[in-house]
């Protein structure tokens, strides 16, 4: 197998809309001020036509786009896939507003059990959640921000979730007072641990989901997966990464593969003891192609973390936009309604809490920056070929839980 080269560690900006060079963002994505200025002005303008006819003019080989038209559509296209679009019109409404109405979701409702409903609500049921899990709060609870308070706390549920059943699953269990936060033993990741740990996390986020958006417990059987299984890759990449920040800031070869396992060089050498079921050949050419993986998508995650540097509120900010990110996914036009409007009330209290708590009066960079965090983590196309690639060798099969869940991701 070919030798991935690991990519550099010095990131390299370019204009999203023209190719070239940028030091800057600017209207929250990656786009040099020459396309900035370009989109501006084209916005107060009559629409140009596309010089070729088909709206479909790309960037020329010497850099740039000749077609005005076409210029301009990427820009709004850019602008809409990166969410950028959606911030940008808020801020809009605000300064027409001198007193901007906050939405944000009533207390959720418990779940006992995540696959309690099989069929689909109507859509004047869906409508009906919506209206009444969005509602005005008054300027005295402005501050309260509802949402983020509550992300915090289901957050901590699903890890401490994930942490004690990973490790009660283990052989050689810890005692139970070792499963705290501050001393839960951290293991190299294996085989059989990630497998087990899977199952565990998807279980942990389906009861995550249910409890921080009441609608989601109003979903088909079907829906709910689709939605879990989606959001899982992103956020096991995003919190991974994340947590292993914290833990081993200088060490961006080192992640976690599951929450109480981590990945690294060294452990992969070791991933696979005990599995008597694989050949001698079949283990070193798996472990060959996971050393690359680290190189080739985990250093980049780990690196794009260490650039945003997220704090926590941020942090639980991106990863309910995450959830409701549902581009790709084959959902109702009723559901992708309720992500845009959480998508909205999420964005709503991140400018509040920048405004109020930490005093940014100009934090569209910020925002930026943010998105383009979250479009590295909506990105799990690589993840996927890579258990595809470990089905080839002999790793997985189909009945394999990890290799089952992207197929069912990719379907």
């Amino acid at each position: 197998m070919d030798q991935i080269a690991a990519p550099s560690n010095s990131a390299v900006r370019k204009c999203l809309i023209c190719g070239s060079r940028t030091s800057s963002c600017h209207l929250g994505v990656d786009a040099c001020r020459a396309c900035t200025v370009f989109y501006r002005r084209a916005k107060t303008r009559k629409l140009y036509a596309c010089r070729s006819n088909t709206r479909r003019c790309g960037i020329e080989a010497e850099g740039g786009i000749s077609c005005k038209r076409c210029r301009f559509d990427r820009f709004e296209r850019i602008l809409k896939e990166s969410g950028a679009k959606e911030m940008l019109d808020f801020s809009q409404s605000e300064e027409r507003e001198q007193s901007p109405v906050v939405a944000v979701p009533t207390a959720p409702t418990p779940v006992t059990s995540p696959f309690a409903s099989s069929s689909s609500p109507s859509t004047e049921q869906l409508t009906s959640s919506v209206s009444s899990a969005v509602t005005p709060v008054s300027p005295s609870l402005r501050r309260e921000r509802r949402l983020l308070e509550q992300c915090k706390l289901y957050y901590r549920i699903l890890s401490s979730m994930r942490r004690t059943c990973e490790l009660s699953s283990r052989p050689d269990a810890p005692h139970p007072l070792e499963m705290n936060e501050q001393e839960c033993p951290i293991q190299p990741a294996t085989f059989h641990a990630l497998n087990r740990a899977t199952k565990i996390a998807l279980s942990a986020v389906l009861e995550f989901a249910g409890s921080m958006f009441p609608e989601f417990t109003q979903f088909s059987r079907e829906e709910k997966w689709n939605l879990a299984v989606s959001f899982f890759y992103r956020y096991q990449g995003l919190d991974s990464c994340y947590r292993a920040e914290k833990m081993w800031p200088n060490d961006l070869d080192k992640s976690f593969g599951s929450f109480t396992c981590y990945w690294d060089h060294e452990a992969v050498e070791g991933f696979f003891d005990g599995c008597t079921q694989f050949d001698d050949n079949t283990i070193k050419e798996a472990t060959k192609f996971m050393h690359q993986v680290i190189d080739l998508i985990g250093r980049p995650a780990r690196l794009a973390i260490s650039r945003a540097n997220p704090d926590n509120e941020e942090f639980h900010a991106v990863l309910m936009i995450l959830f409701w990110f549902t581009d790709g996914t084959q959902l109702r036009d009723e559901i992708v309604q309720i992500g845009e409007r959480y998508r909205g009330a999420v964005l709503q209290e991140l400018h509040a809490y920048y405004r109020e708590e930490l005093g940014m009066s100009d934090y569209a960079t910020r925002v930026g920056e943010l998105f383009m965090l979250i479009l590295h983590f909506e990105k799990n196309k690589d993840i996927k070929e890579h258990f595809e690639i470990c089905r080839m060798l002999g790793v997985f099969n189909d009945d394999t839980f990890m290799y089952q869940l992207q197929k069912d991701s990719a379907s």
